[in-house]
């Protein structure tokens, strides 16, 4: 709740927010015609439709930071009702809204179609090129989250469009762009974990055209039928430095979208597991005996992934869609494990795939009726858009969640949707299922996180392949990159994926292969990571003393760095993969006035000394700057920290600097 009060990082200017009063007012504000969504209905356009239709418009409510309110226009001659629901974020130039189209007719409705929740100009400078900047999405490589700019010129006809992979929300391209033009820009969000698409053009001098929405919808509904369409979150920003809006977003997320716990922000946390069974096969005693000496040591998380501990039977991928534990692995089921883990003050992860179904599973033998059949894909799609089925399968997830007092979900979800769900819409449905689909996700995710306070959802879909702020509003993508699976991480490309996705992600994690202060560690370090020494002797319920005090050590350079990610973030040098250079990423916290940089020397490169420039610091203050692997402090200017100089001697190698204001 403090967090709210108080943001971390450079409050929003009175001009920025200005910009946000000014655009809802010139959108949501005025005429029917004005609003910044379309769609078309019995071949007609709405901006045809909408004034001749009844509006109403309630009245603001105003709580946790925020107002809200409700635009409804209706349809005389039809009954459909469209509805537009208003968040305003009073802290922040951020403006979201979403749409519901529901039937209040007796008949089926004409065709809706080619449905825009976000269908808008924004002003520009005439002669000035906009810069649209957006993420590549998960790749499994170090590829994933890059940052990309492309150029639209004034008048331009080149048009971007861009849409995911297969139906999840992350997989290709982030659901996340910033806006970028002569003295300002607008950073947006589409929250949907499905099929999703983008488009922006220059229609004339002056103007940038941005639409975006589900990619496919086509459809009647029927009477006391409703839809709703992907979440849209603006975020205004002002200044000649994109990067500002990046970290406006961030703030956003962090106040008003990321999972919390009892008021407080849920940080990605710091976990780790074991690999080795008892003599008999059977995991429940390594479980209980290491639950102790990892909370002891820091530990925050006992994680129970798909691999290696396989608690179903048949393991994966032949047991996805028995959700029991195995009897020859966990003979009293997962209750003594959760009841250990609650014993030790550790939360319990424990993975899922609940949306695939593999032939011969216990979901595939007693209820065919709800599996969707594979073609060319893999494997099958539960129906999640069939209610009595989705309700179903709440309950048989939940009575595993209370056995074991899990308290991360680890939701996982191998299988690209997109061909099951166009199979099975009717011509006159296309985008239906999808929609069910998204909207049964987020019920069931809401019901047992409402059934289970202090629940969130591990974001997982073959890594990071279901980004979204709808689905971060429910949880963190815990291992957001299946590159890591191979237990033989790619360094500079573990620095490389931290560094896209923290541009507009705060909280996220992966494997972490490696012990504080080595260089492969800091590397793959976020604010929490799955603690996975491929070292036998790493071991986390050894006794060895070394281990012990390696794992405490790399406790504490979480505990010490976290404060610091929740503020702004600034890249430090050119996203590159080439290992003849530097590389880094820094932390700014203007409400400390303090702030850190972790800075790598790539293997190949031959400087050992490199100035590094700093951002956020105060040219007229005084700075202390401290070394995270020296005792050795400084007391500089603020305009010398735009130049710092730094060594690393090895390469590779790194550095952990902090800096900190001189009070005045």
């Amino acid at each position: 709740a403090t967090f709210l009060l108080q943001s971390s990082a450079a409050p929003p200017t009175g001009a920025e927010l200005k910009l946000r009063r000014q655009w809802v007012a010139q959108h949501f504000d005025a005429k029917a015609g004005a609003f910044p969504f379309s769609f078309t209905y019995g071949e007609r356009p709405a901006a045809e439709l909408l004034p001749s239709w009844k509006l109403e418009r309630t009245s603001a409510k105003r709580q946790s930071g925020r107002t809200q309110r409700t635009l409804t226009c209706t349809d005389p001659a039809t009954g459909l009702r469209v509805r537009c629901d208003l968040t305003e974020y009073e802290g922040f130039p951020a403006v979201e809204w979403v749409l519901h189209f529901e039937n209040h007719g007796a008949q089926d409705t004409p065709i809706l179609e080619r449905i825009l929740p976000l269908d808008a100009e924004f002003k520009t400078a005439a002669q000035a090129n906009v810069v649209v900047h957006h993420s590549v999405g998960e790749k499994n490589s170090g590829q994933s989250f890059a940052p990309v700019e492309d150029v639209l010129s004034p008048a331009g006809s080149r048009e971007l469009v861009f849409a995911p992979i297969g139906g999840r929300s992350s997989d290709g391209h982030m659901p996340f762009f910033n806006l970028a033009w002569q003295d300002g820009g607008v950073a947006m969000a589409i929250g949907w974990s499905g099929q999703w698409e983008a488009r922006f053009r220059r229609p004339a001098q002056g103007a940038l055209a941005a639409q975006a929405g589900q990619q496919l919808v086509h459809c009647k509904l029927h009477p006391g039928e409703s839809i709703r369409t992907p979440r849209m979150l603006l975020v205004f920003w002002a200044g000649t430095e994109a990067i500002r809006g990046n970290n406006l977003f961030r703030q956003v997320l962090l106040a008003h979208y990321l999972p919390r716990r009892n008021g407080e922000l849920v940080f990605s946390p710091i976990c780790a597991s074991v690999n080795w069974t008892a003599p008999d096969g059977s995991y429940e005693e390594p479980h209980v005996s290491v639950m102790q000496p990892l909370a002891r040591r820091g530990i925050e998380v006992f994680w129970s992934d798909m691999d290696p501990q396989q608690w179903y039977p048949k393991g994966f991928p032949e047991g996805t869609g028995t959700w029991e534990p195995d009897p020859a692995k966990y003979p009293r089921g997962l209750k003594p494990i959760g009841d250990a883990a609650r014993a030790a003050g550790l939360d319990y992860l424990l993975w899922f795939e609940p949306e695939r179904v593999h032939p011969g599973t216990r979901i595939d033998r007693d209820h065919p009726e709800w599996v969707m059949p594979a073609q060319k894909e893999w494997s099958q799609l539960f129906r999640l858009h069939d209610e009595p089925a989705r309700r179903w399968l709440t309950d048989y997830i939940d009575a595993q969640i209370t056995a074991g007092q899990i308290r991360w979900l680890r939701w996982d979800f191998n299988l690209e949707p997109l061909g099951f769900w166009r199979r099975n819409d009717a011509p006159d449905r296309h985008g239906v299922t999808e929609i069910r689909h998204v909207e049964g996700l987020y019920a069931m995710w809401d019901e047992l996180r409402a059934r289970h306070p202090g629940l969130v959802i591990d974001l997982c879909a073959s890594g990071g392949r279901r980004i979204d702020i709808e689905a971060l509003v429910r949880g963190l993508p815990l291992w957001h990159s299946d590159m890591q699976c191979s237990g033989k991480p790619s360094l500079s490309a573990d620095q490389l994926q931290n560094a896209g996705l923290w541009r507009w992600v705060p909280m996220h994690g992966c494997g972490n292969f490696a012990y504080e202060p080595a260089y492969a560690f800091r590397s793959a370090m976020t604010a929490g990571n799955i603690l996975a020494p491929s070292n036998p002797q790493g071991r986390l319920s050894t006794g060895d003393t070394d281990t012990v005090e390696a794992v405490e050590r790399t406790v504490a350079i979480y505990r010490k760095l976290r404060p610091y990610m929740t503020g702004d973030f600034y890249p430090l040098f050119p996203h590159s993969d080439s290992e003849e250079v530097w590389f880094g990423y820094q932390f700014d916290r203007p409400d400390l006035k303090a702030g850190v940089a972790i800075v790598f020397r790539r293997e190949k490169s031959k400087d050992a000394k490199i100035a590094v420039p700093l951002r956020g610091v105060d040219p007229k203050r005084s700075y202390e700057v401290s070394f995270e692997d020296t005792p050795e402090k400084r007391m500089l200017p603020g305009a010398a920290l735009s130049a710092l100089p730094v060594e690393i001697r090895s390469a590779p190698g790194s550095a952990i600097v902090y800096y900190r204001a001189r009070s005045q």
